[in-house]
């Protein structure tokens, strides 16, 4: 058992490791594109560029119908079978639905782009810029499907180069564009990168030997019945985010301007997008095995325990540190005029930490394919922190969608462990139990750091902290997987 342990996570940390390295890629490319945004067109661009974002999002919500996410199932369930012909049929039928869903993207959003804009900006002035976002949502299906075949068969390699180029060409297009053209080159840099990914990953996915088989428009859609129902959950879930994330930004608009709306997009990339990055490295290959233990309660309350250890010991320090160096960091990747952005940003820090909590364990109502409930805690979160929003902002102005992040993460992850663990009796081994309660320490420690120290004592107390976290978790990552198996591997890495 002690060897099968060992085995799972050295797995775990294999896939996190390779998968890990391209979205550090991807996150530079994003710092590096956000700095340059801020810096040429301040906070207005920022907040455009979320504005515009959020558009984007929000039709693909609608339109895709959760292929990307519910095809990643099916493609890993028909790879466990070794049916070559069960995956070429799979296959074959993705292919068709993410064609039908991203044309029909593209139709919806320029026919509504008149409506959108004068939703979204209180007049029809942007019509033309949201048409040619059509283009970025028709791209976007086709890139996010590839990249769920890539997933579902554990071509976890392909995926991450593909992750990776596509953020590097993506990068070096919207900077020449946002210096040629300035807060015109918005628009444009969304569609050149959305064309840029879909070419790179149709690159990768091709790669995956696939047998040709005939299967009618009919079979088609019978056989993504399944995947499309459950897809349905996934995007009612995906359509509420997006859509909440819209009103909250409008709502700010509203309330204030474009410049705090873009105070709220650079807190929203740090806390969320960016060490939610760290998330999105570990379950590239997680969700995919733990679909291939649909039927085994034992293995998944053991895999789940494994995942949800190697996330604590990994985020935590990342969690604690950035907590820490919150000023800075906001400094550093935008410029001194988001500064007004510090506190909410390290509200959604403590948020995020709630995440870290309960992240592997919301994947088994997925993987049990249990849709309605997982669309019932991702609606939960959503609609709470978007009316805890709209009732602190008078009393706590924008800082009042940050202590709603947090409000809304302590009502959904109690409801998470409620509707799973009627599904395979999921409890947490007493080790993992022993790690939150550090960990939830240490966090708490540097929320009180930030807030009560100043000058050499905020230095000296923070430095220690961090310390002591870095050494605890260095202690317990050499316990499922010691020094002794890596360090030779990594060394031969770099000599290479």
């Amino acid at each position: 058992m002690e060897q099968e342990s060992t085995t799972s996570y050295k797995q775990i940390a294999k896939s996190t490791g390779i998968f890990g390295g391209s979205q550090l890629m991807t996150i530079l490319s994003g710092l590096v594109r956000t700095k340059v945004l801020a810096l040429l067109l301040d906070t207005t661009g920022i907040g455009l560029a979320g504005m515009f974002q959020s558009i984007i999002d929000l039709i693909r919500s609608v339109t895709s119908l959760g292929l990307s996410f519910s095809s990643v199932k099916e493609i890993a369930e028909a790879k466990q079978s070794d049916d070559p012909k069960r995956i070429s049929s799979t296959v074959t039928m993705l292919k068709r639905w993410l064609w039908w869903t991203g044309i029909a993207g593209m139709i919806l959003t320029i026919a509504f782009a008149p409506v959108i804009s004068t939703f979204t900006f209180g007049d029809k002035s942007q019509t033309f810029s949201i048409c040619l976002l059509a283009f970025c949502v028709l791209a976007g299906t086709l890139s996010s499907g590839q990249l769920a075949l890539l997933q579902g068969m554990r071509r976890i390699g392909y995926m991450a180069k593909a992750s990776a180029f596509g953020a590097v060409a993506g990068l070096i297009v919207s900077l020449a564009l946002y210096n040629w053209l300035g807060i015109k080159g918005i628009v444009p840099s969304f569609v050149a990168m959305s064309v840029l990914s879909l070419f790179i990953t149709w690159w990768f996915s091709k790669k995956i030997p696939v047998e040709k088989v005939y299967q009618s428009y009919h079979e088609t859609l019978k056989k993504g019945g399944g995947m499309v129902k459950l897809g349905l959950f996934t995007v009612g879930s995906g359509l509420i985010s997006t859509l909440t994330l819209f009103l909250v930004r409008s709502f700010i608009l509203q309330k204030s301007d474009v410049a705090t709306v873009g105070l709220f997009q650079a807190s929203w990339s740090i806390s969320n997008l960016y060490l939610g990055a760290v998330l999105t490295a570990m379950g590239a290959d997680y969700f995919p095995r733990l679909c291939g233990l649909k039927d085994n309660d034992a293995q998944i309350v053991r895999f789940v325990n494994q995942q949800t250890r190697f996330v604590l010991v990994v985020s935590t320090p990342i969690i604690v540190g950035m907590m820490l160096m919150t000023t800075p960091v906001i400094h550093l990747l935008f410029s001194s005029a988001f500064t007004p952005a510090v506190d909410l940003m390290r509200w959604q820090i403590l948020g995020t930490f709630l995440k870290v909590l309960i992240w592997p364990t919301g994947f088994v109502l997925l993987s049990k394919g249990k849709g309605l409930r997982f669309l019932m805690v991702e609606s939960t979160w959503f609609i709470a922190y978007y009316f805890i929003t709209m009732i602190l902002w008078p009393l706590l102005g924008l800082n009042a969608a940050g202590l709603a992040y947090v409000g809304a993460y302590l009502i959904y992850l109690p409801m998470v462990l409620i509707l799973v663990k009627p599904l395979c009796s999921l409890t947490f081994d007493g080790r993992n139990i022993v790690l939150m309660v550090i960990y939830v320490l240490f966090v708490i420690s540097a929320y009180l750091f930030v807030h009560f120290l100043t000058g050499w004592t905020l230095l000296i107390g923070g430095i220690l902290l961090f310390i002591c976290c870095l050494v605890i978790s260095g202690f317990e990552f050499n316990q499922f997987l010691p020094t002794s198996e890596w360090i030779p591997k990594l060394k031969k890495l770099f000599r290479g």
